[in-house]
């Protein structure tokens, strides 16, 4: 399948592997669904979203995604103003004991492009686990390179990765010794900890790795592993409205951090940070939306942003922010 051929589609989603198809998976003709039914589902919520939206297709295929070359560099034209201050009242309000961590983000414009040029710049050293492009009904559209796992369930058992502490890929070493990195896993670990309990049975929520590094070809990223078993009659919808938003992209705790997230970022997240997944039978395996450019009047634009502790220095989280338009 050629990626441009996507371009005249009204409504559609490629899905690389990681969402759990064999190869990529093309889902075409979208329209709203009901949460259960035959087949695989599309399910997309936006940062602001507090529900899910479900859709079905007409039509569900695996391809061979024929990328094509690299359309080169997109230029990314990063908007920070302000953020050194933003991070200077994020800390202000830790040592008040307000929060204990705030993910704060900024955008990046990149101007009119194709979809089909974006996933190939962020493919360009190999498709990302959950790349992604997305045009739904009524919109948004966006393109996602993450590399987050957001949570994926099998039957009864649930599972999560959340992805905090992020180093240039020749930097390992210093994000290993990093103790302000090793904090910033350790809250949002115990935050998707608490945010499961709920939806598992009783004594099931453990951390099967708290702490690990998964090497990307533009940075290096700290992942832990959370898992559980869920309750009689839980869903993969039921335990995705108990972990939306993502404690990875929030803070803690998350109703505080959201709170400061309102007061400081002056625009809508929407798609960027939003979760997207696919689900069948008692199957499903959702991202989280990072590294994610969506379409807006006037072009596409980029999300970056990072967790925010008391340890933060402004020159490095700002250096951090760069690393991360290395997908671009």
């Amino acid at each position: 399948m050629r990626l441009d051929s996507l371009e005249s589609e009204k409504s559609f989603a490629l899905l690389a592997p990681g969402y759990g198809g064999p190869g990529w998976t093309l889902l075409r003709g979208l329209s709203p669904a009901a949460a259960r039914g035959r087949g695989p589902r599309l399910v997309f919520a936006g940062f602001e979203s507090a529900d899910a939206r479900v859709f079905r297709a007409r039509f569900v295929e695996t391809v061979a995604s024929e990328l094509g070359p690299d359309p080169g560099p997109l230029r990314p034209r990063l908007d920070a103003r302000g953020h050194a201050a933003k991070v200077a009242r994020i800390r202000a309000a830790i040592a008040r004991g307000d929060v204990y961590q705030v993910c704060l983000c900024a955008s990046a414009r990149l101007g009119e492009a194709r979809g089909a040029a974006i996933l190939r710049r962020f493919c360009r050293r190999g498709a990302p686990r959950f790349a992604a492009w997305v045009r739904l009904p009524e919109g948004p559209e966006f393109v996602t390179a993450s590399p987050e796992l957001f949570l994926r369930v099998d039957g009864d058992r649930a599972r999560v990765e959340p992805m905090k502490g992020t180093a240039a890929p020749g930097a390992l070493a210093a994000l290993k010794r990093s103790g302000k990195d090793r904090a910033e896993l350790a809250m949002i670990t115990d935050l998707l900890r608490n945010d499961l309990t709920p939806v598992c049975r009783p004594r099931s929520v453990r951390v099967a790795a708290a702490r690990r590094f998964l090497r990307l070809s533009y940075a290096v990223q700290a992942v832990s592993d959370v898992r559980g078993r869920l309750r009689p009659g839980v869903g993969a919808l039921e335990v995705l409205a108990a972990l939306h938003p993502g404690g990875s992209v929030t803070g803690a705790p998350k109703r505080a951090a959201l709170d400061m997230i309102r007061k400081l970022e002056s625009r809508p997240r929407g798609a960027y940070c939003g979760a997207l997944g696919l689900a069948s039978g008692r199957r499903a395996t959702f991202s989280l939306l990072i590294r994610t450019a969506q379409r807006e009047p006037g072009g596409w634009v980029y999300g970056v942003g990072g967790g925010i502790v008391w340890g933060s220095r402004p020159r490095a989280e700002r250096r951090e922010l760069g690393v991360k338009l290395g997908a671009l």
